[in-house]
């Protein structure tokens, strides 16, 4: 049986599964709202899960974008810079948006690239 987010938490839960395309607009925006929830909110423990994989997907994401531009710097790595941004790419759009529709239809949605917090 799937676990449910409580109706007073959804708005929250889709928050925070949708600040990491924040970040793409506002710089660091995809962690300073996760930050700010596990901060502000200690008594939603589901709010803070969701937060939390939020964080870990944005700084999964981060760090693999480093590498990929560490590897255009070498000129041999290049195809390899391309391959990890065409993987990045739908990892970072679509695993929120997912995240967000699952929320406000009540569902928790686990990151698989994170892992489990609830």
């Amino acid at each position: 049986m799937p676990q449910t987010i409580a109706d007073s938490d959804r708005s929250l839960a889709i928050a925070a599964h949708l600040s990491g395309l924040a970040g793409y607009v506002i710089p660091f925006g995809g962690a300073v709202v996760p930050v700010c929830m596990m901060l502000f909110l200690p008594d939603r423990p589901q709010v803070t899960a969701i937060a939390k994989q939020a964080l870990l997907l944005n700084m999964a994401i981060f760090a693999a974008a480093m590498v990929a531009i560490a590897c255009v710097f070498t000129i041999i790595l290049i195809p390899a810079a391309w391959l990890i941004g065409i993987a990045l790419t739908p990892i970072a759009v679509i695993l929120p948006v997912i995240g967000a529709i699952k929320a406000a239809n009540g569902e928790l949605f686990k990151y698989p690239v994170v892992g489990d917090f609830v």
